[in-house]
């Protein structure tokens, strides 16, 4: 049944990476010629839609008249602005492209900011990728008729590549895991990042609904296993149906340590709460869980990856390497108890206060480097996570260098249903497999 499974993805991978490479090559190859008809096309559809609801409106019951008559007038008169004012539909999409060039060039220039005001490597790569992305942005913007060829083959191409990587994963399916494991780190193509970053988020609505009162399913899997072996490393990736939450967090679990990077100093967070100074803790996973699931009402999905020899060397020379830069950091309320004032613990209820008072992390910063300072888009949780386990095979780099939890998650996923990967097991924990006991006795004397 299993083997089934990872089959029918891996089959899956290849129809749609054939599909977008055919997508592609026909946007490519048509151009503005296809464009124009598509959108023609997309006008007859509008005025047919428009007529069905007019007749609607004469043979349809008699409560519904009014809003037949209404939603006829308004594909109308919506088909007859596009038709007289023609390049409002055809600017649309270099526009958007234009924007989202612009948004990845922004970006660019605050991590190459961000990079240089710490004194670490890639600021210069950072300020010419975003010189890069502003060259091709501002002629789209201001230009979207002119540069509409342009535009049509930038998407052709990117969904040519998209769509070899999906082609690629089902290749990657069919070779043995010893040739997989000699070869290098693919360089991967993904999906834009404003769909990527909503992946852990639509997936735990889905969940939510599986585990409904209603609907619920009691064959509904918590646990999976491809192999009965205990992992040698975890990665979380977190979601919740609250504020910034539902982007998603990343955390790995190794040699009995939860590691977490974030921007959890709330007197350095500036810039709309998506800048502040890099921290990183440590702390015990029996605890972390609970504290994830209470606290900040997240679920979380755990991949177990099984290591090589070799790959754990890596990680633990990465690992010595990242702690011998890091200094102690207190959070306000450890930082009150060492200076002996009279505190009541629930008057701190900032995150590292309670996650210290809770889990007894240990927390971090950094004298140096790339991860002294935190960017939601640029040097976040994903990226130190990658830093940290690149070397052993997790192959998510991107062309635009920023990694979401919503693509660890897709990767991790897609990885787990293949028979010769090193992802070999997946979990879900939510508060419905979360012992309620533990819960109480972890959180006992405290406010929620």
């Amino acid at each position: 049944m299993i083997k089934s499974d990872k089959l029918f993805s891996a089959t899956n991978s290849l129809i749609i990476g054939i599909v977008l490479v055919f997508i592609g090559i026909i946007m490519i190859i048509g151009k503005d010629w296809l464009y124009i008809n598509f959108i023609n096309v997309f006008l007859i559809a509008i005025f047919v839609l428009s007529i069905k609801q007019f007749i609607n409106y004469f043979i349809g019951k008699k409560k519904d008249q009014q809003l037949n008559f209404t939603k006829s007038f308004i594909y109308l008169l919506f088909c007859l602005i596009l038709s007289l004012f023609r390049d409002i539909p055809l600017s649309i999409l270099p526009i958007i492209f234009g924007f989202y060039l612009l948004l990845n060039a922004i970006i660019k220039f605050i991590s190459g900011l961000i990079l240089y005001k710490n004194g670490a490597h890639g600021k210069l790569t950072e300020f010419i990728s975003g010189f890069i992305y502003l060259f091709i942005a501002v002629p789209i913007i201001f230009s979207p008729l002119k540069n509409l060829n342009i535009v049509l083959i930038l998407i052709g191409l990117y969904l040519t590549l998209l769509g070899t990587n999906y082609i690629l994963d089902f290749v990657f399916f069919l070779i043995p895991n010893t040739v997989k494991k000699k070869m290098r780190r693919r360089f991967r193509i993904s999906l834009p990042v404003f769909i990527e970053a909503l992946i852990p988020y639509t997936v735990l609505n889905e969940i939510n609904y599986l585990l409904d009162k209603e609907n619920y399913d009691k064959s509904f899997v918590f646990e999976e296993k491809k192999e009965d072996v205990v992992p040698d490393l975890e990665v979380f990736v977190h979601t919740s149906s609250f504020g910034f939450n539902r982007i998603g967090h990343v955390d790995l679990y190794y040699k009995g340590k939860v590691i977490s990077y974030g921007n959890y100093d709330g007197q350095s967070i500036h810039f709309f709460t998506m800048i502040g100074d890099g921290v990183l803790f440590t702390t015990e996973r029996e605890k972390y869980i609970p504290f994830c699931i209470e606290h900040s009402k997240k679920t979380l999905f755990v991949f177990g990856l099984k290591l090589t020899e070799t790959q754990k060397k890596n990680i633990d020379k990465i690992l010595q390497k990242t702690f011998d830069n890091l200094y102690e950091w207190r959070p306000p309320y450890l930082e009150a108890l060492l200076q002996k004032k009279k505190i009541s613990k629930n008057k701190y209820k900032d995150y590292a206060s309670r996650l210290y008072q809770i889990t007894n992390a240990k927390f971090y910063k950094f004298k140096e480097g790339r991860f002294k300072k935190y960017f939601v888009l640029g040097t976040n949780c994903c990226k130190l996570a990658d830093n940290i386990i690149g070397k052993s095979g997790i192959d998510l780099l991107k062309m635009n260098g920023i990694i979401t939890p919503g693509a660890y998650y897709e990767y991790l996923n897609r990885e787990f249903q293949k028979k010769n990967s090193m992802v070999v097991s997946r979990k879900i924990y939510n508060q419905r497999n979360v012992d309620k006991k533990t819960i109480q006795e972890i959180f006992k004397g405290f406010s929620r």
